[in-house]
């Protein structure tokens, strides 16, 4: 036999096998880029579905380069295995240029492409859409509160009688600021229509995370920080703090209570924009302008604390508002015991003191959490006078018998 055509045909087996291997590695990489993200959870936003091919097209890459350097290093342990009895040392091998020239090119080419792309995702998903719903997220220890805005052309649609909305209370918000906010401890939108999300902290900084939109924003003290999402699939989608944010910090997470009802923050995206406005916004904003003329300080306090405005309900139990949180003291009952705390103070001056000054009133077995609310507008966590003495007055009905 011809040396010659036997070493043509082992190098022909070897380019075959080369190929063989080239497919196997690019296959496996689809595959590893296919399955894996079923382990995701659903793609809700049109954002989303960027993302995952992002991340897709990086798994790929990752997964064949993974398969080839384990696959060369496979071979090699069998292929140069050392043999028995076999002391030798190997052959010595100096440099290769090509060699070194095409590992270097190919990263430097894939980084490129990674970058150009995810640049490219980046820009989309950071983009203003048109017709956007802007609602504002504050994050405090330990909830999150959602405000929205009442336009003045959209209160003919919420139902109210024309004396609420000819009230010279409300009439007045609108001149002043051209719209109403009223908060609530979700977030509410519908498919297909753009979000912005502005968020700021009271305290420390937190991380607003909703891994069905494949959204992330960090909160950070002293600024606003904002993200944008679209929703394309109707449904339930748990809103996370990502950032260690203190003993209560997983209460801030959406949860389910022992009765099946949503408790924490969640995002609740509708099928459509009439169903969003029968079940939420219509009765939510119609109750907040209706609380404007409510002349009952008691349930103007019950609506406060319902609405989120502030963030009780992510340390305290009360039942009356299926409040479920221990990370401060109970507040079942608090209109009998508060006589009882501190000597020389009625009920309502220790419930409106420990408002305000909480660092000195710290019950027995809690820690110094509770933001204090301050009365005027330039400082952290304002809180109106006429707001406290709401809360205080729905407080302290709050009794036994």
């Amino acid at each position: 036999m011809n040396p010659s055509n036997t070493n043509r045909s082992g190098s022909s087996v070897n380019i075959v096998w080369i190929v063989v291997g080239g497919f196997a590695i690019i296959l496996g990489g689809v595959l590893l880029s296919t399955l894996t993200p079923l382990l995701l959870p659903t793609e809700g936003s049109a954002e989303a579905q960027q993302v995952d091919a992002l991340f897709r097209f990086m798994l790929a890459i990752g997964g064949a380069i993974f398969l080839l350097v384990n696959g060369v290093l496979a071979y090699s342990i069998i292929r140069f295995r050392a043999r028995a009895n076999d002391y030798s040392d190997g052959p010595p091998i100096q440099g290769n240029t090509t060699l070194e020239f095409v590992w270097t090119l190919i990263p430097a080419i894939i980084v490129t492409v990674v970058t150009i792309y995810a640049y490219s995702v980046w820009v989309n998903i950071r983009s203003v859409k048109e017709n956007e719903q802007l609602v504002n997220v504050t994050g405090q220890r330990f909830a999150w509160s959602f405000t929205y805005n009442i336009t003045e052309s959209e209160l003919s649609a919420l139902g109210l009688s024309p004396e609420v909305t000819t009230d010279e209370r409300v009439t007045s918000r609108f001149a002043e600021g051209g719209s109403v906010p009223f908060n609530y401890p979700q977030l509410h939108t519908w498919v297909g229509q753009p979000v912005h999300v502005e968020l700021q902290t009271q305290d420390v900084n937190h991380a607003f995370w909703i891994p069905g939109m494949r959204i992330k924003q960090d909160l950070l003290a002293g600024r606003v920080t904002d993200i944008r999402f679209t929703p394309i699939e109707p449904g339930v989608y748990r809103i996370v703090c990502a950032e260690l944010c203190g003993s209560g910090h997983g209460d801030m997470a959406g949860r389910v209570d022992e009765l099946g009802n949503l408790t924490g923050a969640w995002l609740v995206v509708h099928p459509d924009e009439e169903t969003f406005l029968r079940e939420f916004y219509s009765p939510e904003a119609g109750t907040t302008v209706a609380t404007l003329v409510e002349e009952d300080p008691v349930v103007i306090g019950r609506q406060l604390l319902i609405s989120g405005t502030y963030p009780c309900a992510g340390c305290h139990v009360l039942d009356d508002l299926s409040w479920s949180s221990v990370i401060g003291p109970n507040l079942n009952n608090i209109g009998n015991r508060a006589a009882t705390r501190v000597a020389g103070l009625s009920a309502e001056e220790y419930i409106h003191n420990s408002i305000r000054h909480p660092a000195d009133y710290v019950v027995g077995g809690y820690s110094n959490l509770m933001p204090q609310f301050n009365p005027e507008p330039d400082q952290p966590n304002y809180m109106p006078e006429e707001h406290l003495d709401a809360i205080v007055a729905y407080l302290l009905t709050q009794q036994e018998g």
